[in-house]
């Protein structure tokens, strides 16, 4: 807490002297009592401008941390006086980014990105107040409210006390997540016969035991360490997995590096394909995975969450989406490469992406030559010389506002 400089009692202190000036000149009781007053005043005045923010408690909640795109929230601000003495004016001003839209005519433009919303009131002794606002979001991501600061002191404008409340409040905003065909991707096998139980692919990560050799066996499959030990070719036994799931990929970058940033809108449209790929996996029933190369507010490096099945799998997914942020370091290719190899084999990957280059082209197709089918989402509308890519299916959507327009439509 801090209090301002006690230079506004220069004139009331410089009166009072003049008063008691007078007094000693013109032995007047009159102007004693005056005088008394006078310095009763600047006294009460300084003590209560010094005491204004003490027991003073300022919250502010949101009715629920998580919502999505376009729904509207409240925010409840309680500001509460736990003492006797009158708090005669309070003005707070509390940091809100612009993304959060907030129905409040109090709301002013602070710097980039961020606004004010300014509160004004009198409490008096243990009183409290309530305000209540709406609140809607326009975009996904990771918002917090604050810091806010205090202003409080006496009823002449004598002392003025500033106290910065440096805890945030918090939202995170999921990504819109729409049907498939909305977004200009079939809804019938868009990344290959991922459910089909006549196939059964067989994992080589899955290593189930040996049995003898027999004539059709391939040499790949032999295990040597086993033949050599019994005296009689032996070949490797896998599981198979009936249940091919998906992953998906999602690339931050819009250029060949990441320091030149990301594109904005490309990055939204990526992410409400992502949220809504993972959504109809889940009502598939399958397995999926989600990851992307960003910085996760309050997660870490990169966005990696490894092919799971459940109804916990979407929400954290969707969260990983809101905080997702700035690109990091690791290009889509590289986490392409270490994290693919670790999925099962037969997964179909899903790569979302507004820029491919000859590197990103040549993990996915070594990623399909792997035994793993590869469908490649381009997003944006700037038009791209495709590389050959045999054997994966390419599908385009629209940037983010013509998106947004067909799922209103």
């Amino acid at each position: 807490m801090e209090q301002s400089p006690p230079q506004h009692f220069g004139p009331a202190l410089w009166a009072l002297a003049g008063l008691l000036l007078l007094t000693l000149i013109f032995r007047s009781g009159i102007l004693l009592l005056v005088a008394l007053l006078v310095g009763t005043t600047i006294l009460a005045a300084y003590l209560w401008g010094r005491y204004s923010l003490n027991r003073l408690e300022y919250r502010r909640a949101f009715d629920r941390p998580r919502c999505f795109v376009g729904e509207e929230v409240a925010l409840t601000v309680v500001v509460t006086n736990r003492k006797l003495l009158p708090v005669t004016y309070l003005t707070v001003s509390d940091t809100v980014p612009d993304e959060l839209v907030i129905e409040s005519q109090r709301l002013q433009f602070s710097r980039k990105g961020k606004g004010l919303l300014e509160l004004a009131f009198g409490l008096s002794w243990y009183e409290m107040v309530v305000r209540r606002y709406r609140v809607t979001p326009v975009r996904r991501g990771f918002y917090q409210l604050g810091p806010a600061t205090l202003v409080a002191g006496d009823p002449f404008g004598y002392v003025k006390q500033y106290q910065e409340l440096p805890d945030p409040e918090t939202l995170i905003v999921y990504p819109r997540v729409v049907p498939l065909d909305r977004l200009g991707i079939p809804t019938r096998r868009p990344f290959g016969d991922l459910k089909s139980r006549n196939r059964l692919f067989e994992d080589p990560m899955r290593f189930a035991g040996v049995r003898e050799y027999q004539p059709g066996d391939p040499l790949s499959r032999v295990h040597w360490k086993a033949s050599a030990g019994s005296g009689r070719l032996q070949v490797k036994l896998l599981d198979p997995s009936t249940n091919l799931g998906l992953a998906v990929f999602l690339n931050n970058w819009a250029y060949d590096r990441f320091w030149e940033g990301s594109m904005e809108q490309s990055l939204e449209t990526g992410c409400m394909l992502a949220a809504s790929i993972v959504n109809w996996a889940g009502d598939e029933g399958l397995s999926v995975g989600l990851y992307a190369n960003g910085l996760t507010a309050g997660w870490g490096m990169d966005l990696r969450l490894p092919t799971a099945r459940g109804p916990h799998v979407l929400p954290q997914a969707l969260e990983g989406l809101a905080r997702l942020g700035n690109p990091s370091r690791t290009a889509i290719a590289a986490l392409l490469a270490d994290e693919a190899p670790r999925v099962g084999y037969g997964t179909s990957v899903v790569v979302i992406t507004s820029h491919l280059n000859e590197e990103l082209a040549g993990a996915m197709l070594k990623v399909h030559r792997s035994g793993r089918p590869v469908t490649l989402v381009l997003t944006g509308t700037a038009e791209i010389d495709l590389p050959r890519l045999p054997g994966i299916q390419v599908y385009e959507v629209p940037g983010e506002e013509a998106l947004h327009a067909a799922v209103l439509a």
